[in-house]
């Protein structure tokens, strides 16, 4: 608030001038309070929200870790399992050996659908933690009005 000059009086400045002035600072002071306060509960709603998205990646980066060991166990597994049916389509007829490669691809064709599917999962968090992460650092708090002021007043 800009500086002021009272009245002068007999014995001092003009009470009600002053009375004024202390009144309008007190319900610029209480305005600027209730801003502050509105501003502290955005602010804490936009942390818990980012909260919120953190533990969502968390559980999907936990899901995506399992998903991917569960893909490597899979093509693991299935790689042994093509050479062994390789192995015995070899010995036995080409009509097992087409059969067995058939299944062979239906499963890599899954673990590589699984492993896209995963990629996009952690793309999109990814996404929704950059957008919260801006939209904290977009976040503006009210300038606090320099209380030197009311010191030099409260001194005269």
């Amino acid at each position: 608030m800009e500086k002021r000059s009272f009245d002068t009086m007999k014995k001092g400045y003009n009470r009600y001038q002053v009375d004024d002035y202390i009144a309008a600072l007190e319900l610029e002071l209480v305005a600027l309070k209730e801003k502050n306060e509105k501003a502290y509960q955005l602010k804490e709603a936009y942390e818990r929200e980012a909260e919120d998205y953190k533990k969502r990646y968390e559980e999907v980066c936990q899901n995506l870790s399992i998903k991917e060991r569960a893909a490597y166990d899979m093509t693991r597994m299935a790689m042994k399992e093509a050479n062994m049916i390789v192995e015995t389509a070899h010995k036995n007829a080409d009509v097992i050996v087409r059969e067995s490669l058939m299944m062979a691809r239906e499963v890599l064709s899954e673990i590589a659908r699984l492993g896209k599917e995963a990629n996009l999962l952690k793309g999109s968090m990814k996404d929704d933690l950059s957008r919260i992460a801006q939209a904290l650092d977009e976040f503006e708090t009210p300038q606090i009005p320099e209380m030197d002021l009311l010191k030099k007043e409260e001194m005269q």
